[in-house]
């Protein structure tokens, strides 16, 4: 009697493949039929972005020994300080003048004068109004875009009457930079849940829900400058905050905003 091994040890290894996957199809099945696991991450995003626009409040003070005297030298630092910039590029729209100061009068304290008297009273006489020569015009100055804001600073610091009183920085493309921070947000979040995964010997499943914990917002932005001029051939080295915009000379660094996001994020785990 004949007997085919070749045949024998074909069907027994097609029996023992099939063995095989129908042993791995109920373990795969049961496995995907159990219940899943979630695990919830919170991923955050941080972008630093260049501001690349400036509202900047330039005050102009003049004092002299007669108001007339002090209202026309005035208005020829403004006239000047403004012919300045427009010779930068500025537009003459993008400068304005926020507000206007008239002298300012001042009423002395009253004084008795014993010379007059009512009965036992003494009347209080007052002194005549003394008025202070001095006038004082606020210029809003628009930067849009921010180009040329150093040479602003050192136009602004050349005049002995003119100081910056204050700078406010923005950026113009908010929505562009808030959605660079949320893409790092949730490529945070999916590389939390894959390092969770690991650890675990699980794989990543689908993803459940996605909240946007907080919408992007900046950190207030600080005004960097330096009070003292800077030496020949170097640069401003101590940096100030905003209050120090009231002295003489004041120079600009280039200036951030960070937008920050962050997302809770939900995934399966099996």
């Amino acid at each position: 009697m004949y007997i085919d091994f070749k045949k024998i040890l074909f069907v027994l290894t097609l029996l023992s493949v099939g063995a095989t996957i129908g042993v791995v199809g109920v373990k795969l099945f049961q496995r995907y039929q159990a219940p899943k696991q979630t695990v919830s991450v919170v991923g955050t995003g941080e972008i630093d972005a260049a501001t690349d626009q400036a509202n900047i409040s330039i005050q102009i003070k003049n004092t002299s020994t007669t108001y007339e005297k002090a209202q026309e030298e005035n208005k020829k630092d403004v006239d000047k300080l403004k012919l300045e910039l427009t010779k930068l590029g500025i537009p003459e729209s993008r400068i304005t003048i926020s507000s206007y100061s008239p002298p300012v009068i001042r009423r002395m304290s009253p004084e008795v004068d014993s010379t007059e008297s009512r009965g036992a009273e003494m009347m209080p006489v007052y002194r005549p109004d003394t008025v202070i020569p001095t006038v004082t015009t606020n210029l809003t100055l628009t930067l849009d875009p921010i180009k040329n804001i150093e040479k602003v600073y050192d136009v602004v610091s050349k005049n002995t009457n003119a100081q910056i009183s204050n700078s406010y920085y923005s950026l113009k493309n908010r929505k562009t930079w808030e959605s660079k921070a949320k893409e790092e947000a949730l490529k945070d979040a999916r590389s939390q849940i894959e390092s969770v995964a690991k650890i675990n010997k699980l794989r990543v499943g689908k993803l459940l829900t996605l909240e946007d914990s907080n919408n992007p917002r900046p950190y207030p932005i600080t005004m960097k400058a330096n009070s003292e001029a800077p030496n020949t051939g170097g640069s401003p080295t101590n940096d100030q905050t905003i209050s120090s915009a009231q002295e003489k000379n004041v120079y600009f660094n280039e200036q951030s905003v960070k937008i920050t996001s962050s997302y809770t994020a939900t995934y399966e785990l099996y």
